[in-house]
């Protein structure tokens, strides 16, 4: 009869058949030699198995992937601990980078390029009505009743007061008809619009921003207010947000349908001449709020 041993006890046998190992948290593992065993923390052996299959794991933590499989994580533990203040952690949870590709461009008298965020027009374009801006809609993909949307802009060419581009939410399509909009004038000013239908309130800001590509437009509706902020940084996390101006909105959110839509656009009003007139926007990111 084979005599099956654990740490030389028979199993079943009265020779003390249960494992023995160098001290508390260690297990026998086989050398492969069938009769000897060498002591091992349970720590280092578990570690060992998930590294065999998700790559060492040291400084890493085990997460779902949504599909029934299991993922390491791309970061290390200690920089998502490290991002874990109030603020880090909202904008871990609620802050969405949203692809301008994914946004549908619309030339009107000038040009419009989603894969690069870019909207334009040549010496001697204009545009006076929002059906001749060049523009790039698309749904904000969030709730139409907390949220808010900034971007970066850079504005280059032969801009001019007469130059504005603008970050909008509302029912932006083919008209402009529930809206709320923050313009930057390609000589820095900025202002803040809500219209309602026929009806256009104009919330004038005060100050500057530039416009070689530090400056962010952002927009917020929330609880029936809008609010307008300017922002000044290389990037979202980095910027330096003023609120520019706060108040009740003429069409508060009253249906799904009121505020779903997101528009980056740029209006013309006279002759820019050579080169043109151009603006680029970029980083868009969504928020969601409570």
């Amino acid at each position: 009869m084979t005599d099956y041993r654990l740490n030389g006890g028979a199993v079943g046998g009265g020779g003390g058949g249960l494992p023995v190992a160098g001290g508390a948290g260690e297990v026998p593992v086989s050398t492969g030699a069938g009769t000897t065993y060498a002591a091992s923390p349970i720590s280092t052996e578990v570690s060992g198995v998930v590294a065999a299959f998700l790559g060492a794991v040291s400084g890493r933590t085990v997460i779902g992937d949504g599909a029934g499989d299991l993922a390491t994580t791309s970061a290390d533990v200690s920089d998502f601990l490290a991002a874990s203040t109030t603020a880090g952690m909202r904008s871990a949870l609620c802050d969405r980078a949203i692809s301008l590709a994914g946004l549908t461009a619309t030339n009107g008298n000038g040009t419009a390029v989603a894969a690069t965020g870019t909207l334009s027009y040549a010496s001697g374009q204009t545009g006076l009505l929002y059906a001749n801006y060049p523009r790039l809609v698309g749904a904000h993909g969030t709730s139409i009743w907390s949220f808010d949307a900034s971007a970066r802009v850079t504005i280059t060419g032969a801009p001019s007061n007469q130059t504005a581009a603008s970050l909008a939410v509302g029912t932006t399509g083919s008209v402009y008809n529930a809206v709320v909009m923050f313009r930057l004038f390609g000589n820095g000013g900025i202002d803040g619009t809500a219209i309602d239908g026929a009806q256009l309130f104009s919330a004038y800001t005060s100050g500057t921003l530039p416009v070689n590509g530090t400056g962010w437009l952002r927009v917020r509706v929330q609880a029936g207010a809008m609010a307008f902020w300017t922002g000044v940084g290389a990037s979202y996390a980095a910027a330096a947000w003023t609120l520019r101006y706060r108040g009740l909105l003429s069409t508060p959110p009253s249906s799904d349908a009121t505020y779903p839509s997101l528009a980056l656009a740029l209006y013309q009003a006279t002759n820019p001449g050579a080169p043109g007139v151009q603006a680029v926007f970029s980083d868009l990111v969504i928020r969601d709020l409570p």
